[in-house]
C-alpha cells in the first residue's frame, strides 16, 4: 500500500510537468580527457588536474551514480579501484588496499564534503551508509586519493581521503520530487529545489526520508537454541534516516549546511547483549555549517578563508542479563568549530606555492554510559582542546615535462603531547602528452581519538600512554590515455604501518602494539565512447601482513579484488543499461577461519525518455542471489550472512 502511495505522489504532477517542465541541465557526461582535466579538490587543494596531481586519483561522476544505481556512498566506494566495503548490519566500513580494522568506524580515512572535513570528534568516524550526510542524488562527483595525505590534511588521511562534491543549484534548474520502493519494505522520498538566478546566485535545498523494515527474520547459527528463539532475530533490521542539505553561492561566498538523523535496530547481539531483544538499537545525528570565502587576488594568486561549526550525537541501548536483566545506555556528544586560511600563488616562475593554517577547537567530547535499576554510572568523561595545523607545498617545474612536488605539515593536537611533522614528496614526469609517470612518498599519523583515550578506563590499574599511529606510503604510477577515450593505469605500492592501536595481548589494554606491511599492485583500464558506452575494469592485489605476529596474513584482508563495469545505451539511447561485477577474494577471520570469496553482480536500467522531466530506473542488486558473508568481530561468531537478491524502483520528476 505504501508503495502505491509513493508512486501515486510522483505520478500526480506529471500532466503539469509535461506541459511546463524544464529538462534539467546535464553536467555529468565527462569523457576520459575531461576526467583527466577535472580540478580535484582533494589531491592538493591547489585545484590541480587529476592527471597532474601527486597521487593516483579515482573519480566517479553523477552520471556513473545514475547509470549503476548506487544507493549509498558505501555502494559507490565499493565500485572504486582499491576499495572494498563491509557491513555488520549496523554500520558500513571501507577497506583500502587490503587494510580494514573491525570497529574503527572508518577513522583512518578522511571524509570530506566540498573540501570540509566530516569525521566527527569522538570516534573520528566517517559515515558511508544511511548515516552519511548527503543523498546520493545530490552528488556531482566522488574523488578518492589513496595513500597518506599528510602534507595537506594530516591525521585521518591515514589510508587515503574521499571528497564528495555536491551539485550546484543550476544542475537541477528547477524542483525535483523523487520516490523509491524496494525489497524488504524499503521506501525513500526526496524533495529538492535548485536554481541559478540572473544575478549569479546559486541555491540548492533538499530534504529526504528513508525507511526500511529490513529482513523480517535473520538466522544466526551461533544462537540456534530454543532459549534464544532458535537463532531467529525477528524484526530487528529496521532502519530510518532523515536528511536536510542546503547550499548557497553568491560571488566569493558559499554557505552550506547539512543534517542527518538515523535510527537502526541491531540484530547481532553486539558486545554480548541479549539476543532477539527489540531494545537493542543505535541512533546517530550529525550536522555541519560552513561559510567559505574565495577570492582571486590577481591572475596568479588566490585566497581562501572559511569557518565552520559541527556536531555529532550518538546514543545506543543494549540489553544484558549477566547478573540480572538491565539496559546499558551509551551516549556521546561532540561539538567543534574552527576555520582555515589558505594562500595559493604562482607569482614565482616555475613554482606553484600553497600555504595554509587550520584551527579546530574541540568544544565538547562527552562520553556517558550508565545503567538503570539500580542506577549506576560506568563512564563519564568530557574532553576539550585545540588542534592547530600549518602546511606548505611547492610544485616546482624542473623541466617542461617534469614537476617535483614537496610539502610539509606541522600538527599540534590536544590528543597528543608532542608535535607531528610529516612530509609529502612527488616526482611527476610527462614524457608524452598522453603518458605520465609518478613517484610518490608521504607519511602521516593518526592521533588516538576520544574513545581510544577512554577505552582503558574500563580496566583498573595502570593505563599506558597512547601515542600516534604512523604510516609511510610509497607508490609508483604509470598512466596513459588516448584521444579515443581509453585510459590505462598501473600502480605499485607499499605501506609501512607502525604503532597501530590494538588491545595488548598481555594486558588487554589498548596500546600501540600493531605493526603491518602492505605490498601490492593495481591496474585499471577504462574506455568511454561518445555514444555513452563505457567499459572499466580494475584489479588490486595486496598482501597485508601482521608483523607483530611474524608476518602472517592479516585478518579481514582480501588479497584479490577485481571489478568490472559496463554501460550501454540501448534502443537508440532510449534506455541506459549498467552492469557491475565485484569480486572480493578470500579473507581470514578473527578466529583464524576463512571467509570465502564472493562475486556480486548488480544490474540497473534507467531512462529519461518516457516523458519530459521524468527519470525512471530499476535496479537488481546481487542478481544471482549470493548469500555471501562478511566478517564480524564477536566472541560468539565471526561470519555474518548478507542479504540475497534485492530490487529497487525509482522515479524522479523535474519541473
Amino acid at each position: 500500500m505504501r508503495a502505491l502511495i509513493v508512486l501515486g505522489m510522483l505520478l500526480m504532477p506529471l500532466a503539469t510537468a509535461q506541459a511546463a517542465g524544464k529538462a534539467s541541465e546535464d553536467l555529468t557526461e565527462l569523457s576520459i580527457e575531461q576526467l583527466l582535466n577535472v580540478e580535484i579538490i582533494s589531491a592538493s587543494r591547489l585545484g590541480q588536474k587529476a592527471s597532474q596531481a601527486p597521487s593516483s586519483v579515482s573519480i566517479l561522476t553523477a552520471n556513473d551514480i545514475r547509470t549503476f544505481g548506487w544507493r549509498t556512498l558505501a555502494d559507490a566506494l565499493n565500485s572504486m579501484r582499491g576499495l572494498f566495503t563491509s557491513n555488520d548490519r549496523n554500520y558500513s566500513f571501507v577497506g583500502v588496499r587490503g587494510f580494514i580494522q573491525s570497529g574503527d568506524y572508518n577513522s583512518r580515512v578522511l571524509f570530506m564534503i566540498d573540501g570540509q572535513r566530516m569525521n566527527e570528534n569522538i570516534f573520528d568516524s566517517g559515515n558511508i551508509g544511511q548515516e552519511f550526510m548527503l543523498d546520493m542524488d545530490l552528488v556531482e562527483r566522488i574523488e578518492f586519493i589513496p595513500g597518506s595525505g599528510s602534507t595537506i590534511y594530516g591525521a585521518n588521511a591515514f589510508l587515503g581521503l574521499i571528497n564528495v562534491v555536491t551539485k550546484k543549484g543550476k544542475a537541477l534548474n528547477g524542483a525535483q520530487i523523487a520516490g523509491e520502493v524496494g525489497s524488504f519494505d524499503t521506501y525513500k522520498g526526496r524533495v529538492s529545489v535548485g536554481k541559478q538566478f540572473d544575478n549569479g546566485a546559486d541555491v540548492l535545498v533538499s530534504a529526504s526520508h528513508f525507511d526500511t523494515q529490513g529482513v523480517e527474520d535473520l538466522y544466526f547459527p551461533a544462537f540456534d537454541d530454543p532459549s534464544t528463539n532458535n537463532g531467529i532475530a525477528h524484526n530487528l533490521d529496521t532502519e530510518r534516516a532523515d536528511r536536510l542539505f542546503g547550499r548557497m553561492q553568491f560571488e566569493e561566498f558559499t554557505l552550506s549546511g547539512g543534517f542527518v538523523d538515523r535510527y537502526k535496530r541491531v540484530p547481532t547481539a553486539a558486545f554480548g547483549a541479549v539476543f532477539n531483544d527489540p531494545t537493542s538499537h543505535t541512533y546517530d545525528r550529525q550536522f555541519f555549517t560552513n561559510l567559505k570565502y574565495e577570492k582571486a587576488l590577481n591572475a596568479k594568486t588566490s585566497f581562501m578563508a572559511k569557518g565552520f561549526y559541527q556536531g555529532y550525537d550518538y546514543m545506543a541501548e543494549d540489553p544484558f542479563n549477566d547478573f540480572g536483566n538491565y539496559v546499558y545506555h551509551d551516549q556521546t556528544s561532540g561539538r567543534w568549530w574552527g576555520g582555515e586560511a589558505q594562500l595559493t600563488t604562482s607569482v614565482f616562475d616555475g613554482h606553484r606555492l600553497l600555504f595554509g593554517l587550520e584551527y579546530q577547537y574541540d568544544q565538547t567530547q562527552r562520553q556517558f554510559g550508565y545503567v538503570t535499576d539500580p542506577y549506576q554510572i560506568y563512564q563519564d568523561s568530557d574532553l576539550s582542546g585545540h588542534r592547530v595545523e600549518l602546511y606548505a607545498q611547492d610544485d616546482i617545474q624542473l623541466l617542461d615535462n617534469l614537476v617535483f612536488s614537496a610539502g610539509l605539515r606541522l600538527d599540534q593536537t590536544h590528543m597528543l603531547k608532542r608535535l607531528q611533522l610529516n612530509p609529502r614528496l612527488g616526482l611527476i614526469w610527462n614524457p608524452l602528452e598522453s603518458t605520465t609517470f609518478k613517484l610518490l612518498y608521504s607519511s602521516t599519523f593518526r592521533a588516538p581519538h576520544a574513545w581510544n583515550l577512554d577505552y582503558n578506563n574500563y580496566y583498573y590499574g595502570v593505563s599506558p600512554e597512547l601515542r600516534e599511529e604512523q604510516i609511510r606510503s610509497y607508490e609508483a604510477i604509470a598512466e596513459w590515455h588516448s584521444h579515443a577515450g581509453l585510459k590505462l593505469l598501473v600502480s605499485l605500492f607499499y605501506n609501512d604501518i607502525t604503532e597501530l592501536l590494538k588491545a595488548n595481548p598481555d594486558t588487554a589494554l589498548l596500546d600501540n602494539v600493531g605493526k603491518y606491511h602492505a605490498y601490492g599492485a593495481e591496474w585499471e583500464a577504462e574506455k568511454r565512447w561518445d555514444s555513452g558506452r563505457m567499459f572499466k575494469a580494475s584489479y588490486t592485489y595486496s598482501l597485508f601482513t601482521n608483523e607483530a605476529r611474524q608476518g602472517v596474513w592479516a585478518y579481514g584482508s582480501p588479497q584479490n579484488i577485481f571489478k568490472l563495469h559496463y554501460a550501454e545505451p540501448l534502443f537508440d539511447d532510449f534506455v541506459r543499461l549498467g552492469i557491475e561485477n565485484i569480486y572480493i577474494g578470500d579473507r581470514k577471520t578473527f578466529q583464524s577461519g576463512k571467509a570465502d570469496a564472493y562475486n556480486l553482480v548488480n544490474l540497473n536500467v534507467s531512462t529519461d525518455r518516457l516523458m519530459r522531466g521524468l527519470d525512471v530506473s530499476f535496479g537488481v542488486y546481487n542478481l544471482f542471489d549470493s548469500h555471501y558473508e562478511m566478517l564480524i568481530n564477536s566472541d560468539r561468531f565471526d561470519l555474518l550472512q548478507m542479504n540475497g537478491r534485492e530490487f529497487r524502483l525509482k522515479l524522479q520528476l523535474t519541473f
